[in-house]
């Protein structure tokens, strides 16, 4: 039924890109605004592990994100001068000759989507969002940023955790919660033998860990309990992290901290969270990746719920009669599952805020939320 329809959506990031991509590759007329612009795009690595592969293979882009990323395997545990302590090798939950997981940077995954996206014949624009919307029993009616008018048989928000698509909609009052927590990222050339997710714990309990990009990149992140949700003033970030990782001596992380001097990447974010109430959707209007669940990044799968979702959405749009019965097998299928994951990475942020957390817990929850994503969606 997808050629049949014609879809709005709202943001242009990894889950409306990879939906923009799977409606029109199977015959609907999809159009993505952005309310940035191309160029804006930046920011370090992101992780997708071995679901998202196996979710963007069904629409026929896992080969492209893997031969832009950078494969890995295992899952490293080491003290803070870089002895290893524990070392385990997450399913291959994709395919057996694919690795478990890979790591990319989210502008080469942009370009890789937004690539396919365009084409499959979706049409994107940039610099553009939704100043007003209005729907009936069958579309919506909307009126963009650029004065232009359309309707539209479906929209979906798509445009992340501050969504203010999503408070026109769905209201106000559902807005994102500070979770205690905030990442350090910092993306460095990658050292020789830095092959897979590596996790530093230093005897007074701070964690560093770091994960491979590209062949020659990688990134390192510090995770900090924090009481104040903060923005880190820009010209003192390469400070404050050095000072974060001070008494680390693994080998790696010491040359890392040697090339932290301001010309390589480095940011700070707050964790701001949010799981929206079943249903996902209002009539003609659904909600698709961080705009529907923004999640603690324990897990690293907030990508990979994003990319699961468009799948989901491709996947029922095309099944079903009509639209209505897809958003409701959509949210079916989503709803346990996501919650799920919400749950166990905000269990193990709980581990890393508590003064006595056992870091042996937190490891066997990082496994047990491995095996839920193992789990067919």
């Amino acid at each position: 039924m997808a050629s049949q329809h014609k879809v709005l959506i709202v943001g242009g990031g990894i889950s409306g890109m990879t939906l923009a991509h799977g409606l029109a590759r199977d015959g609907a007329d999809v159009r993505v605004v952005e309310c940035s612009h191309r160029t804006d795009q930046q920011g370090t690595g992101i992780s997708l592990l071995g679901n998202a592969l196996r979710a963007l293979d069904r629409v026929g882009l896992a080969d492209s994100c893997m031969a832009a990323g950078s494969g890995w395997d295992t899952v490293s545990v080491r003290n803070g001068a870089g002895e290893v302590v524990n070392e385990r090798r997450p399913p291959r939950t994709f395919r057996a000759d694919a690795p478990g997981a890979i790591g990319i940077m989210r502008p080469k995954l942009a370009e890789v989507l937004e690539g396919h996206a365009l084409a499959s014949g979706a049409r994107i624009d940039y610099g553009t969002s939704v100043d007003d919307l209005e729907q009936d029993g069958n579309g919506v009616s909307y009126r963009l940023s650029t004065g232009e008018a359309g309707r539209c048989d479906l929209l979906v928000i798509a445009d992340g955790t501050y969504s203010k698509t999503r408070s026109k909609v769905f209201g106000a009052h559902y807005r994102p919660e500070y979770a205690g927590q905030g990442a350090w990222r910092f993306t460095v050339e990658r050292p020789p033998g830095f092959d897979g997710l590596v996790l530093y714990k230093h005897d007074d309990g701070r964690m560093v860990g770091g994960l491979p990009l590209s062949d020659k990149l990688c990134y390192y992140f510090f995770l900090e309990n924090a009481k104040l949700h903060a923005h880190m003033p820009q010209e003192k970030l390469v400070d404050m992290f050095r000072q974060r990782l001070d008494g680390f001596s693994a080998p790696d992380l010491c040359a890392a901290l040697e090339r932290c001097d301001g010309t390589r990447y480095i940011s700070y974010r707050p964790f701001d969270i949010l799981l929206m109430p079943q249903p996902w959707h209002r009539g003609r209007i659904v909600l698709a990746g961080d705009a529907a669940h923004s999640v603690t990044p324990q897990l690293t799968s907030g990508g990979g719920m994003a990319i699961e979702d468009a799948v989901v959405l491709t996947e029922e749009l095309t099944r079903c009669a009509n639209i209505d019965d897809a958003l409701l097998a959509y949210g079916q299928r989503r709803s346990g599952r996501v919650k799920r994951v919400f749950d166990i990475s905000l269990a193990i942020c709980a581990v890393e805020q508590d003064p006595h957390g056992d870091g042996a817990r937190a490891v066997e929850l990082l496994f047990e939320g491995y095996g839920v994503l193992a789990q067919p969606f």
